[in-house]
């Protein structure tokens, strides 16, 4: 089955996801240590959206986009969190006179991507990592954007199988929400969590109970949607509403996949059209799509690994009616797993990275 799998990687990839102030053993490979935080850039623009007003020279522009997300940004600037293994690649090439391959790097680098948070950000500790975080993208004037990667039964017995128990998720998710509260975050919830057939109903109340949580601390709450070749809209409009997606901004596609944005655009408005006719009002059938590695969306490509893959189109806000933003939700150069050639799940491939650089979509 394609189950885009590939989003547990990204758990594994840690070092993105960790607000870094504790990554566990087993997640090592995937994280890094510490390091400061960069400021936001102002997204690219791609084409199709050439018609909308840069945020930097037009601030209505700017207001207008973050008005219609339910925010009270008045910048379309997403955060880009130097704390990550392409950041650490890229000096380390840098260090040692590759200047070329630094170069590469840092087009991933310098790019907004999503922190994963999950069982590695202690209950005890995780109000304080999530704070931390958000207040230094507050503090850039820019958009944070987290994934949660935690929920009881995570990857049902995959690669990155594991989360808490049920009732330490819910204080864990209590203590993140703190942690947000204040802020205008983007959070995606529970990759996979959905699109998986284990956890049943529990999993249902369970990210239910964390949509209510985190949007009355004021986040933006995508939950999972998987992607256009895993479920049908209407079998995943069932299981959103059942999620509690009505109290959310909407749901994500293509976490840590490969399908193109075309594709994941379609099945997106088929599913929110699902929504409506099950009821879910339009303010809560939004939806974003990981465009990090569907530069090339080779038809039928695995999750794991896949070869001949390049980076997506850059992450911004869309401001459509139903679709808000391209976001980088998995950190790209971080492998998928130990498979076509790749290291463990999480571990920074800088071969695999330089070839993503080298196919990127322009």
């Amino acid at each position: 089955m394609l189950r885009t799998a590939a989003r547990r990687r990204r758990a594994t990839a840690a070092l993105a996801l960790v607000v870094v102030l504790a990554v566990p053993p087993a997640t090592a490979a995937a994280g890094g240590g510490a390091t400061t935080l960069g400021p936001a850039s102002t997204i690219s623009l791609s084409r199709a959206s050439a018609a909308l007003p840069d945020a930097a020279t037009s601030p209505t522009a700017a207001a207008s986009v973050a008005s219609g997300l339910a925010t009270a940004t008045t910048t379309r600037r997403l955060y880009v969190d130097k704390d990550t293994q392409a950041e650490a690649a890229r000096k380390a090439a840098a260090k040692a006179g590759r200047k070329s391959v630094a170069k590469k790097l840092k087009v991933i680098s310098s790019t907004a991507q999503a922190r994963w948070f999950g069982t590695w950000n202690a209950t005890s500790t995780v109000r304080k990592d999530v704070r931390t975080y958000v207040r230094k993208a507050t503090k850039a004037k820019a958009v944070p954007q987290l994934v949660l990667y935690a929920i009881p039964g995570r990857d049902c017995g995959g690669h990155s199988s594991g989360g808490f128990t049920a009732s330490t998720y819910k204080r864990w998710v209590r203590e993140v929400a703190a942690g947000l509260r204040g802020s205008k975050a983007i959070v995606v919830l529970e990759p996979d969590a959905l699109g998986l057939d284990c956890g049943g109903a529990q999993r249902a109340k369970l990210l239910t109970y964390a949509v209510g949580k985190l949007s009355a601390a004021g986040a933006l709450v995508y939950i999972d949607a998987g992607h256009s070749s895993w479920r049908t809209p209407a079998d995943m409009a069932k299981r959103l509403k059942a999620a509690g997606v009505a109290k959310a901004r909407g749901f994500a596609t293509n976490v840590s996949n490969f399908r193109s944005t075309k594709d994941e655009r379609a099945y997106a408005e088929k599913v929110s059209r699902a929504l409506g006719k099950r009821g879910v009002k339009a303010k809560s059938r939004h939806y974003v799509i990981d465009t990090s590695r569907n530069g090339r969306a080779t038809a039928g490509a695995e999750w794991c690994n896949p070869p001949g893959q390049g980076l997506g189109a850059k992450p911004r806000w869309v401001g459509g009616k139903r679709l808000d933003a391209f976001l980088w939700v998995k950190r790209p150069g971080e492998s998928d797993g130990s498979c076509n050639g790749g290291p463990s799940a999480g571990t920074w491939w800088t071969e695999y990275a330089l070839g993503l650089v080298d196919r990127r979509a322009r």
